[in-house]
C-alpha cells in the first residue's frame, strides 16, 4: 500500500464532512473487470415486464408463495466479476415495482436470502474453490436502494426493482491492484464514489436512531475497530453470528427493520432541513430552512446524539439552494449534475461483507451486515476487496473476457443453478 502523504486533499465543497482520518483510508481507485464482448445497450429498465428488459439473460425463475411472486436469477450484461450473477425480486403483477426489502413479503425475502446463503456455501465448498481457483476469494452480496432519484446517476439507476448482486472475486482479480490513501484520489467524483462525504456522518446518525432497537440473538452493533485488520467497508455495521444466519426469518426481519428505521430517520431529518418530508419531482430540490431553524428542529430529535447533531449542522452549512438557472445547466450536463446535485431521497447500499477466506484460515469468518448511505455518489457500491475499504470496478473499459473466462463463467453459473435446482429456495424459506 502506498504510504499516506501530508499533502492537502483536492478541494471538495463537502470535504469538511469527512473525518480527518478518512483521507488515509486505503482505496482502489480503478480495478478493471473482464467484460462481455458484445453486451446489449446500457439502458435503464423502463419496460412494463422485466422479461422484456432482461430477456435471454434470465437463467432461472423460482416462484415464492402463491401470489405470482418470483425470484429471477440473471446473468449480468455488465459483470462485476467473471464469477457473479444477480437476483431480481418481482411481486405478483410484475408492473408493481418493489424497490426495497420492505416492499416484498417476508417469505420472499427469506427465500432470496436463502439463495444468498446457498451462494456462500457454494463458494466455500472445496470442490468449487479447486475448480475455479477461488481460494482467498472475496465475496460481496448486496442491494442498492434509491427509488426517488431519476434525474442523475445513483445506486438504483438502471432498475428500480430490488435486485441483489452475488459477486465473487478470485484473489487473482485484486492481488495486483494499486491501493492508495483516499486523500490521493484527485478526481472528486471518484473520491465520492469510493467513500461518500456523508458516509461517516450517516453511520453515526443511523447508530443514534438504532441504538435502543432490539437485535436478534448473536448480533451486535459493530464499529470500525471491530473489523479485522485486513480492512472492511465504511458504514453502519452489525456483526452477525455467521453466514448461516441469512436464511433465518430473523435476518429478513432485521433487514426490514433497518430499512424502516432509516426511512423514518431520513424523513425526520429532511423535514428538519426543509420543512417537509416529501420527495420533490425530478430536476427540483426543496428549499432549505434557515440554519437557526434547522438547529432548533434538530434539538427536538431526542434520539440524536451531540456528534450527530453537530455533523448535521455542518451539513446544513455546506448545502445551498439551487437556482433555476443552475438546474437548467445541470439538466443539460449529467456530469455536472452528478457533481453538484444531491440525490433526491434516501439512498443506501445494504449488504453482507466478510474478509477473504482461504484454506489456511481456521474457524468461522466474521460476517457483517453493512449499510452505506449516499448523498452525492453516482454509484451504489464500491466493494471492500483486496485490502481496501472501497474500490471502483471498471466494467466498461476492462479487457474482454477470454474464451476460457467465458467458459468458466458459464460453468460457474450452471453449477450453482444445479445447487438451486436441488434445493429450491421456497423449500427452505
Amino acid at each position: 500500500m502506498t504510504a499516506a502523504t501530508t499533502r492537502s486533499p483536492v478541494a471538495d465543497r463537502f470535504g469538511p464532512l469527512y473525518p480527518v482520518s478518512a483521507m488515509t483510508l486505503p482505496v482502489i481507485p480503478g480495478l478493471p473487470m473482464p467484460r462481455l464482448a458484445a453486451p446489449p445497450p446500457d439502458v435503464r429498465n423502463l419496460s412494463p415486464h422485466y422479461r422484456d428488459h432482461y430477456g435471454p439473460h434470465i437463467l432461472r425463475e423460482y416462484p415464492t408463495g402463491g401470489s405470482g411472486d418470483r425470484i429471477a436469477v440473471i446473468d449480468k450484461a455488465f459483470p462485476h466479476s467473471v464469477y457473479d450473477m444477480m437476483l431480481l425480486a418481482t411481486v405478483g403483477d410484475d408492473r408493481v415495482i418493489a424497490s426495497s426489502v420492505s416492499d416484498v413479503p417476508e417469505a420472499m425475502l427469506t427465500a432470496l436470502l436463502t439463495i444468498c446463503e446457498q451462494f456462500v456455501r457454494y463458494i466455500h465448498a472445496s470442490s468449487t474453490r479447486r475448480r475455479f481457483g477461488l481460494d482467498g476469494a472475496q465475496l460481496m452480496i448486496g442491494t442498492n436502494y434509491d427509488p426517488s432519484t431519476t434525474d442523475r446517476d445513483n445506486g438504483q439507476w438502471w432498475d428500480k426493482r430490488m435486485h441483489w448482486h452475488l459477486n465473487c472475486w478470485p484473489a487473482a482479480a485484486y492481488r495486483d491492484a494499486s491501493i492508495v490513501p483516499l486523500g490521493e484520489v484527485d478526481d472528486v467524483n471518484k473520491r465520492r464514489a469510493l467513500v461518500d462525504p456523508i458516509a461517516h456522518l450517516a453511520a453515526q446518525v443511523m447508530c443514534d436512531a438504532f441504538r435502543t432497537q432490539p437485535l436478534p440473538a448473536g448480533c451486535h452493533l459493530a464499529g470500525d475497530t471491530d473489523l479485522p485488520s485486513d480492512g472492511g467497508p465504511v458504514g453502519f455495521k452489525i456483526a452477525l453470528p455467521s453466514w448461516d444466519f441469512l436464511p433465518d426469518a430473523a435476518c429478513a426481519r432485521l433487514l426490514v427493520h433497518l430499512h424502516d428505521v432509516a426511512t423514518g430517520a431520513y424523513a425526520r431529518l429532511r423535514e428538519s432541513f426543509t420543512g417537509s418530508p416529501a420527495t420533490s419531482p425530478p430536476w427540483t430540490r426543496p428549499g432549505l430552512l434557515p440554519p437557526d431553524q434547522v438547529a432548533t428542529n434538530l434539538d427536538e430529535l431526542a434520539w440524536l446524539s451531540e456528534p450527530g447533531r453537530q455533523g448535521l449542522l455542518m451539513l446544513r452549512s455546506l448545502l445551498r439552494d439551487v437556482t433555476s438557472y443552475e438546474m437548467n445547466l445541470m439538466r443539460a450536463d449529467m456530469d455536472l449534475a452528478n457533481r453538484c446535485l444531491t440525490l433526491a431521497g434516501l439512498d443506501y447500499h445494504l449488504g453482507f461483507w466478510s474478509p477473504p477466506q482461504s484454506s489456511s484460515r481456521r474457524g468461522r469468518p466474521p460476517v457483517y451486515l453493512v449499510m452505506q448511505f449516499k448523498l452525492l455518489s453516482a454509484i451504489g457500491s464500491s466493494p471492500a476487496i483486496g485490502g481496501g475499504v472501497a474500490s471502483i470496478l471498471d466494467r466498461y473499459c476492462g479487457p474482454i473476457m477470454s474464451a476460457q473466462q467465458t467458459r468458466l463463467r458459464r460453468q460457474f453459473q450452471d453449477d450453482f443453478l444445479g445447487v438451486l435446482d436441488c434445493e429450491p429456495p421456497e423449500a427452505t424459506a
